[in-house]
């Protein structure tokens, strides 16, 4: 898992060389979109620095589950970009996983986080500064750890997985209506 971090935080930055910036008002649209939870009304920071903050301020609000389901979308999201076949596998197992470690599947909360997690992508400031700290990183690799320390098996947390892909993507077909 810590290889597939590094790997990405590669990709990442290969991918974002040579990339022409986008308006200022398509970036503001994007950081809206990622941090929909929090209050419409707020000015859109330009800088690293105040996005960082922005976002830790946020991600510190939510519960240990909250954040597990944010950082499981991202690893997936990472995933589909570097290696698709392999995200697809992993999506079954990271929701299993949770439910295994915080006894909290995909619920109306859970699925917020869930949901910004998924979207994070769209704003790659916000990309590079979450691969920079490793925050997902050390959650899923503690995560990991859990599973193995309780000897979990994979076919079992896939199972459980199951149920709460179903759950998100009730959860995304209500949100389309």
């Amino acid at each position: 898992m810590r290889s597939f971090f590094i790997i990405l935080s590669c990709f990442m930055v290969l991918t974002a060389c040579g990339k022409d910036d986008d308006n200022g008002v398509q970036k503001k649209s994007d950081i809206e979109q990622i941090e929909n939870v929090q209050d419409k009304n707020e000015d859109i920071v330009k800088n690293s620095s105040d996005v960082k903050q922005k976002f830790f301020a946020k991600f510190e609000t939510y519960t240990p589950a909250q954040k597990y389901y944010f950082c499981a979308a991202f690893a997936m999201g990472a995933m589909s970009v570097a290696k698709p076949v392999t995200a697809s596998a992993m999506v079954n197992y990271f929701m299993g996983l949770g439910v295994a470690k915080y006894n909290e599947g995909i619920n109306e909360e859970n699925y917020k986080a869930f949901n910004v997690g998924k979207n994070v992508f769209r704003n790659e400031k916000l990309v590079n500064i979450i691969l920079q700290q490793k925050t997902c990183e050390n959650i899923m690799n503690e995560a990991a750890d859990f599973a193995r320390e309780r000897n979990y098996h994979v076919v079992d947390l896939d199972k459980r997985g199951k149920k709460e892909v179903e759950k998100v993507v009730r959860f995304i077909k209500q949100k389309q209506k």
